[in-house]
């Protein structure tokens, strides 16, 4: 992906802007989506923690370890279809699986790694079924989706893995632990020492004056603490560069944003963002061994890996799954 930018000053206007490079790769979504059109988000107070805007550099600390990270993953393993009354109904098999990397000075572990397979059947219908795996049976959870198009049952997938992901972070979070938890925290009741890490910008929440620090951010500088308020899950925020850019990338690469809740109160929150910025370069990933690089950090990257392990072959997954349906599945 491709992203234009001016890199010349306000004042050379003439110059024509150049390409820059997303560096993720293409399968994915781009790690900048926002729409231009859609301008900064309301409810949002900028002057929290600092009224002049600037970057903030924090020396290295320590924090007592372990640090845990959190994320989880999911994987259609195939999309089905049934009549019933002369109406159509979408259903997908899916499998979704969270887990959690204890990081400890140079050791790390998998801990508390779940993997649950769901029939996720669109129009209401519910029903469970198993499928022979070699020697393996594993069962599909029947779950009734109110949707009726298919692409809304992938929605339905992805719910269940926050789902997931909250159950997970629910065991691990405590008040002598930090955590990092991989996207937004609208999933998470705790209210511990826990960071939500979004390394997809898809909103940028701040007005343009100010969101044009966070691209002049240098590695391991953040910008100052901003309060996102929608009167359901207020929470401050802060946007922190972990890596560095090559010449040719967009100016954002590197950049992630992080929050945690209003709730924890403004002092908390400043703690974790020094923290945050203390600990995370360090766990930042490289292009060669990470197409997300550098914003998806090492620990969540490996953790991706283990749990698509624990899924299972998905070509075999398949033969299973066909297998099955040849046998008949009655909806």
């Amino acid at each position: 992906m491709f992203i234009i930018v001016n890199t010349m000053p306000i004042s050379n206007t003439h110059e024509r802007p150049l390409l820059q490079l997303d560096p993720w790769m293409p399968e994915y979504e781009g790690s900048v989506e926002i729409d231009p059109a859609d301008g900064s988000a309301s409810g949002v107070d900028p002057t929290v923690e600092e009224s002049i805007w600037r970057g903030i550099k924090v020396p290295p600390v320590d924090f007592p370890p372990p640090l845990y990270f959190i994320d989880g993953v999911r994987r259609t393993e195939a999309r089905v279809l049934a009549w019933s009354a002369g109406t159509m109904v979408h259903g997908l098999l899916g499998t979704v699986a969270a887990g959690t990397v204890r990081s400890e000075g140079r050791v790390a572990s998998f801990e508390a790694c779940l993997v649950r397979r769901f029939l996720i059947l669109g129009g209401g219908y519910k029903r469970s079924t198993t499928v022979r795996v070699g020697n393996i049976t594993v069962e599909f959870e029947g779950f009734a989706s109110v949707s009726t198009a298919p692409g809304e049952l992938g929605s339905e997938l992805q719910e269940l893995m926050r789902q997931l992901e909250a159950r997970v972070a629910e065991g691990v979070i405590r008040d002598d632990k930090l955590v990092f938890i991989d996207g937004p925290l609208a999933y998470i009741s705790s209210l511990g020492p826990v960071v939500g890490v979004i390394k997809r910008i898809s909103q940028p929440y701040l007005d343009s004056a100010h969101f044009d620090l966070v691209a002049s951010l240098s590695v391991g500088e953040r910008t100052p603490l901003f309060l996102i308020s929608d009167g359901k899950r207020d929470r401050f925020s802060w946007y922190l560069r972990v890596g560095e850019r090559r010449s040719f990338d967009h100016t954002l690469t590197g950049i992630i944003r992080l929050e945690v809740r209003a709730v924890v109160g403004l002092d908390n929150a400043q703690r974790l963002a020094n923290t945050s910025a203390a600990l995370l370069v360090r766990f930042s990933s490289v292009a060669t061994r990470d197409p997300r690089a550098p914003q998806n950090l090492v620990p969540i990257g490996a953790l991706e890996n283990e749990l698509r392990r624990r899924m299972g072959d998905p070509l075999i997954m398949r033969r299973g799954i066909e297998q099955r349906i040849f046998e008949g599945v009655e909806l």
